[in-house]
């Protein structure tokens, strides 16, 4: 079973959040960034057990974790998309057919466009992999679900339409 547990307590004086995941014994550390600035050698150890976030107030948060960890998890990715592509037609199939339970927004798009998001995503996840920059594939799903949204609404009929005129010159700002 997949859970999580917070638990806030001070490492070495510095006050930290402590995110425990239940899956392959990998803890996430959280730790500000002023904190990690004031004292950086707190951060060892911590990866020693496994990722380390940084919390910043300004701006995105950062993760740090073992360049070996980092290549571990891509050469398994990459495994899998290789793997998954090697099945050919049969793995796409049942990928079509199981879609819609792990995805459940994929319920709103037409049975075409399911089986087209699956050849995409498959696609993609194999040259993310290759890779190692999973940017895309975020992006191809972010595009998929705004599409199963615009059928959900009512309003993708609408959108495959042709334009049937192109309006006037929109004036500049100001003008």
């Amino acid at each position: 079973m997949l859970g999580a547990i917070t638990e806030r307590r001070p490492i070495g004086g510095v006050e930290t959040s402590e995110l425990v995941l239940h899956y392959c014994r990998m803890a996430t550390h959280e730790l500000t960034w002023s904190a990690f600035l004031r004292e950086p050698t707190r951060i060892e150890p911590m990866l020693e057990k496994g990722d380390v976030v940084l919390r910043r107030r300004d701006g995105e948060s950062l993760r740090l974790c073992r360049e070996s960890r980092r290549a571990n998890e891509q050469q398994a990715l990459l495994a899998a998309a290789r793997l998954m592509s090697a099945g050919g037609s049969t793995c796409r199939q049942a990928l079509g057919r199981g879609v819609t339970d792990s995805l459940p927004w994929t319920r709103f798009l037409p049975e075409a466009d399911r089986a087209a998001f699956v050849e995409e995503f498959l696609s993609h996840l194999g040259a993310c992999a290759d890779l190692g920059d999973f940017t895309a594939l975020g992006r191809l799903l972010a595009e998929w679900k705004n599409t199963a949204a615009a059928f959900a609404d009512g309003i993708a009929p609408e959108l495959k339409r042709p334009v049937k005129e192109v309006g006037g010159r929109v004036p500049r700002p100001g003008e």
